[in-house]
């Protein structure tokens, strides 16, 4: 979208304040649903709910079938009759007459009675599962979740379902009973009763989902604020039903790839459409919330934002602590390994010192020689005028050698003067001519 019509946008909505706020609350609700992962968590919650839902349909037509001599057997058979007609609305009738009717027909008859109380428990722990992910849920989408324990969680959620379970004992038997009471002592609302037979259903859906809600969050909050989402709930729900009796009659009336598994199937997608639609009826509620909140869930908020804050700073605290603390054991060994490369760059300038001043004095000169001989080799002779510097007897002439001039020399000696000798003195030329002339008699005298 370009900025012209973005802008013409907000301007429409500054103007209809009411409108943009739908608008915005329709927006954060649908963003809610993916954040809380609503289809995974409806999901979980049909597994649970079919697990215990044999169980729990067993335990309480057992528990019927026991009562039958207070409630009367018409109302059990009518019971039973209510039962079968509202699998039909949304199950096919080859599930309904292959499953529901046999399972039914067991446990009224008191059939079955030795397992009536291992499967009730069964029933009771599945069940409190299935009620714990709505609970759960319905915390994470008010962003409350941390002010309520794991453990009274559980006990929350196995309350709630025996409060369920309850809550359906009392209404079944209205639903069932009440239209013919009704007849009974108002004659003249016959063919008038069936169309407010279910809205009134609707409603009681309405007022339990409400209800559910109210004890979910781990805030008081008031009933009347979670209505709305109990009647967005009430609404997808009777739409889901419908699209999937639809589907169910589209797909499964004929020849089915699941075979024997289309019937739990089909039961496990209508708990997923159930569960679908309290999920979303909590986020709802819970973006209501989040844009006019309540003291007390702003309350609540603010002090688990303070808690999330403390405990960071312990976690940063702890982090820097250790960090100092492995520093402090890593410095020594540091240390030691930085004070070595020092030592030969201390003594490096004293051992070339005497170099630098090798044109002054007899130090300087005994080290050019001494780098002269170690950088190439020297004749013998050489060596010998430079080492004998003895005064030579009179009369000799100086030898050729030592008038080299003094730029050929490698030790960098003084230059001659001018009559050929160097500044060292004519004392070194005549010291190595006599030592010539020694060397050489032995050799004049061998070849005579």
């Amino acid at each position: 979208m370009s900025e012209k019509p973005r802008r013409a946008v907000r301007v429409w909505l500054e103007r209809h304040r009411r409108i943009g706020a739908l608008v915005l609350l329709v927006g954060r609700t649908a963003y809610e649903t993916v954040q809380i992962r609503v289809v995974g968590l409806a999901a979980e919650a049909a597994f649970f709910s079919l697990l215990s839902l044999p169980a729990l349909l067993l335990g309480l037509l057992g528990a019927l079938g026991h009562l039958a001599p207070l409630v009367g057997v018409v109302t059990v058979e009518e019971t039973r009759a209510w039962i079968i007609d509202t699998a039909a609305l949304t199950l096919t009738a080859e599930t309904v007459d292959s499953v529901v009717v046999p399972l039914i027909d067991d446990f009224l008859r008191g059939a079955q009675g030795s397992v009536l109380s291992i499967t009730f428990l069964v029933s009771l722990w599945s069940g409190s599962r299935a009620m714990n992910v709505f609970i759960d849920a319905i915390t994470i989408g008010y962003r409350l979740d941390g002010l309520r324990g794991w453990i009274w969680q559980r006990v929350l959620a196995f309350i709630a379902y025996v409060g369920g379970l309850l809550f359906a004992l009392l209404v079944l038997p209205i639903l069932v009973a009440g239209p013919e009471l009704v007849h009974k002592f108002l004659p003249s609302t016959i063919g008038y009763l069936h169309l407010a037979y279910w809205p009134t259903v609707g409603g009681l859906s309405a007022v339990a989902v409400a209800l559910l809600y109210t004890l979910s969050v781990p805030v008081h909050t008031p009933p009347w604020r979670h209505l709305p989402g109990a009647l967005l709930a009430t609404v997808i729900l009777m739409v889901g039903s419908v699209l999937l009796r639809l589907y169910l009659s589209a797909s499964l009336g004929q020849v089915t790839i699941y075979g024997s598994l289309a019937a739990p199937i089909a039961i496990l997608v209508w708990f997923w459409v159930v569960g679908l639609a309290v999920l979303i009826g909590s986020a709802l509620n819970a973006e209501i919330d989040s844009m006019w909140p309540t003291e007390r869930t702003a309350a609540a908020r603010a002090e688990l934002a303070a808690r999330s804050h403390a405990h960071t700073s312990r976690l940063v605290q702890r982090r820097e602590q250790a960090l100092r603390d492995v520093s402090g054991e890593e410095q020594p060994s540091g240390g030691e390994e930085a004070s070595e490369p020092e030592v030969p760059e201390q003594e490096a300038p004293e051992q070339e010192a005497p170099a630098a001043g090798a044109g002054e004095g007899s130090s300087g000169r005994d080290t050019a020689d001494r780098t002269r001989d170690t950088a190439r080799p020297v004749p013998r002779q050489a060596s010998e005028t430079c080492a004998s510097p003895g005064p030579a007897p009179p009369g000799e002439a100086p030898d050729a050698a030592a008038a080299e001039p003094a730029s050929r020399r490698p030790d960098g000696g003084a230059p001659e003067d001018v009559d050929g000798e160097s500044a060292a003195g004519p004392h070194a030329v005549t010291s190595g001519g006599a030592d010539r002339r020694k060397n050489s008699a032995p050799e004049n005298e061998e070849r005579e």
